[in-house]
């Protein structure tokens, strides 16, 4: 066991120089990473794709949570040197769903150094934190991890890091993808003309979705897109959401059927519509990020949510609300409330 104290193993950093100086191939799959870890085994890396082992890095978060520039440059390049060097070797990231775990496995040419824990491939996973990580000795679970790096590494889940479009926060894309500006371009009213005390009202309970980890309110985190102007894979967009209603609300005669305007509690009218089967699939009609932008919009200036992270039931629970109020005004008119 290894948990960055003396008492118990002392840091697993200490591990690390050992193993990647007598290792023959190696995969680092981590949730993070930082840049002077990179840096600091950068060279065994290499020295091992030189030698003509598999030397692999896979980040678990990048895609999704973006990267510095200086970080996303120095992964990138030593992508491209590991290439050259053996096309086995390389950096990869996650981008069907994110990856947090923290896996290492080492090949020395007779024995397989497997661990597992909470050290992410980082100054305070490797010896900063308390964290605690143990080495893997029984064969049928090293046998199992070993499968399921593949699984993690295969294309059907990861890419080259060469081949994802990483956003990088504070830059001018990064800006662009949290923008609301789009709101500005929705019809405006006074929701002081609207009285919803007496209207007939349906209740969506966001708490039911919230915690769906690629879907519904958190379709960002699902399968990236292929870019075909860069020919790279990409998330979707930030404020992509949809909402899928059950039977009971579907049944329910105050449920829109097809195009409809929802007139919200801050005075936007958007164009929505329920479409699929059973018009179970609530959306914003013009754009998925419409509808995306109104209601992780609100809980971004609570500031409850911060951009490119999950929105989960503690998310709501901090704003305050976790159901979508829809009082009908009239046919095919909606009052929204969150």
């Amino acid at each position: 066991m290894f948990t960055n104290t003396s008492s118990y193993g002392g840091d697993f950093k200490t591990v690390l120089k050992q193993e990647f100086k007598t290792s023959k191939n190696i995969v680092v799959a981590s949730g993070y990473a930082s840049t002077d870890i990179i840096q600091e085994f950068r060279d065994d890396f290499i020295k091992i794709a030189t030698e003509g082992g598999s030397a692999k890095l896979l980040l678990g978060m990048a895609f999704y949570e973006g990267l510095s520039q200086q970080k996303l440059d120095i992964l990138r390049t030593l992508c491209i040197d590991l290439n050259k060097l053996n096309k086995h070797s390389g950096v990869y990231v996650t981008y069907t769903r994110r990856y947090h775990g923290k896996v290492y496995h080492f090949y020395t040419g007779k024995n397989d150094n497997i661990f597992v824990g909470s050290s992410n491939f980082s100054s305070s996973g490797t010896f900063g934190n308390i964290e605690c990580t143990i080495s893997i000795n029984d064969q049928p679970t090293k046998t199992k991890v070993k499968d399921f790096l593949d699984f993690l590494l295969s294309k059907e889940n990861s890419i080259s890091i060469l081949k994802a479009e990483i956003v990088v926060p504070g830059s001018k894309k990064y800006e662009k993808t949290v923008s609301l500006v789009t709101l500005d371009n929705l019809e405006r009213y006074n929701p002081a003309t609207i009285n919803i005390s007496k209207l007939p009202k349906f209740i969506f309970p966001l708490d039911r979705v919230a915690e769906k980890e690629k879907s519904s309110l958190n379709v960002y985190f699902g399968k990236g897109r292929l870019n075909t102007k860069t020919g790279q894979i990409k998330p979707r967009p930030w404020y992509e959401i949809e909402l899928i209603a059950n039977v009971k609300l579907t049944s329910d005669p105050l449920y829109p059927k097809g195009d409809f305007l929802a007139y919200t509690d801050d005075g936007y009218i958007i164009p929505m519509r329920t479409q699929g089967d059973y018009k179970k699939n609530i959306r914003s009609k013009q754009s998925l990020q419409i509808f995306g932008m109104w209601l992780k919009g609100k809980l971004q200036k609570a500031n409850v949510l911060i951009p490119l992270t999950p929105v989960t039931n503690d998310t709501l629970i901090e704003y305050g609300s976790d159901t979508l109020t829809f009082a009908k005004i009239s046919e095919g008119k909606y009052y929204m409330k969150f």
